[in-house]
């Protein structure tokens, strides 16, 4: 469900999102749904604050009830120091929001508890290290300078999954022996669902800037096309951020005596990037 625009990015609702609205505000928690609402959407506006300033477009947030997510649309989003920035602009939103209510005078006729609470939960909740957490997205990123994006998510995701297994089993123990732990259980289900979709959806998270481009090359019959020359040491990171929709990109690799050693086409290199990650140079293609 598309909500509105803020700032030309869409605000998406998800159907889970909606669900568990709906079941609160049944059990006459309408209150405290919105001031969740609010904190999740300020939790995500965050990130997208941060992604302007890394001049990396965001063009959607998708709201999930433990936080949401923001999907990049540009390329170079998945440049790793990028996307820790990016992932931790949220949680320290949210934590400071936290830290805010809890300093503020106790004859506001606020709920100061339940807004510390909110925040606080969606801030650690939130560092822990499962995709698609923001945590998660800090491992990955880390992770893939050394072992590449596509393994680098695949572990990230599948940490989520434990995790999520983890909080299902600690809410059925609380629910069994004290009549509670039913929101324990509820996150865990949310979280493994988003960790499984997460790793589904590797290949087109990743390789959607292409598929664009091939999209237009089926339409036309062809498409302006961008050669340059590199070495063969060459990132082939710093040649894909100079990429753009407009053109292909076709790079005549040289030996170290500007000898030519062949082509690589731009799926090569992202193809390449995605498996050998940041550090990946042409040679590696």
């Amino acid at each position: 469900m598309i909500l509105g625009k803020i700032a030309g990015v869409r605000i998406r609702i998800n159907w889970l999102f909606l669900l568990v609205c709906a079941v609160y505000t049944y059990l006459g928690l309408g209150i405290e749904i919105l001031v969740i609402f609010a904190a999740v959407l300020l939790h995500e506006l965050s990130h997208t604050i941060m992604a302007a300033l890394l001049k990396v477009r965001v063009a959607e947030i998708e709201l999930l009830p433990f936080g949401g997510q923001a999907r990049i649309d540009d390329f170079t989003g998945l440049d790793p120091d990028r996307e820790i920035y990016i992932a931790l602009a949220g949680p320290i939103m949210s934590l400071s929001l936290a830290a805010f209510f809890y300093f503020l005078p106790p004859t506001l006729p606020l709920k100061t508890s339940w807004l510390i609470q909110i925040n606080l939960f969606l801030g650690i909740f939130n560092f822990l290290p499962a995709l698609p957490l923001d945590g998660g997205r800090v491992l990955r990123a880390w992770l893939s300078l050394h072992i590449g994006y596509k393994r680098a998510t695949s572990i990230s995701a599948g940490l989520g999954k434990v995790i999520a297994i983890l909080l299902c089993a600690y809410g059925g123990y609380l629910f069994y022996f004290q009549q509670s732990g039913a929101n324990y259980m509820l996150a865990g289900l949310i979280l493994f669902w988003a960790a499984r979709r997460e790793g589904l959806l590797l290949s087109y998270a990743f390789m959607r800037y292409l598929v664009n481009k091939k999209s237009e090359l089926a339409g036309k019959g062809f498409l302006a096309s961008h050669q340059v020359v590199g070495i063969e040491d060459t990132l082939v990171k710093s040649i894909l951020e100079s990429t753009r929709p407009s053109y292909y990109t076709v790079v005549l690799v040289l030996n170290q005596q500007h000898q030519p050693l062949g082509l690589i086409s731009e799926a090569q290199m992202i193809e390449c990037l995605f498996n050998q990650g940041p550090h990946a140079r042409l040679k590696d293609c």
